[in-house]
């Protein structure tokens, strides 16, 4: 039975790789190099504050910074290049939130129905 989903795993993995290197080489000879890297960016970075996991994660670690924090301070192990670094990570999660936040009203103001000029 192991063999089986060792099997079945690899020949899926092989298959998911070979469909996506398929995809990229033909975006690739289509548009060029630089053209699909330049538009799959481009695409990434448009939809990925419209993602819902983008403020689920953000909101978990706006809430959880601060109770790491709080959780070393009482046990007497604080840090302080820990909380440096808890700091900042905390400071890029909520500028992720308010990326999202912004980046879903924008979007929602752009409905095909409500199109704006420029």
């Amino acid at each position: 039975m192991s063999w089986f989903v060792v099997i079945y795993l690899v020949v899926g993995f092989l298959l998911a790789i070979g469909l996506y290197g398929w995809a990229t080489v033909s975006s690739i000879r289509r548009h060029g190099f630089r053209s699909t890297v330049r538009g799959a960016l481009k695409t990434y970075l448009r939809e990925l504050p419209l993602y819902w996991r983008v403020p689920w994660a953000a909101w978990t670690v706006l809430i959880a910074a601060p109770l790491i924090a709080t959780w070393a301070l009482i046990t007497g192990e604080w840090d302080w290049l820990g909380a440096i670094f808890l700091a900042l990570l905390w400071l890029l999660y909520f500028g992720l939130l308010r990326w999202h936040v912004r980046s879903k009203a924008h979007h929602a103001g752009r409905s095909p129905g409500n199109r704006r000029l420029g």
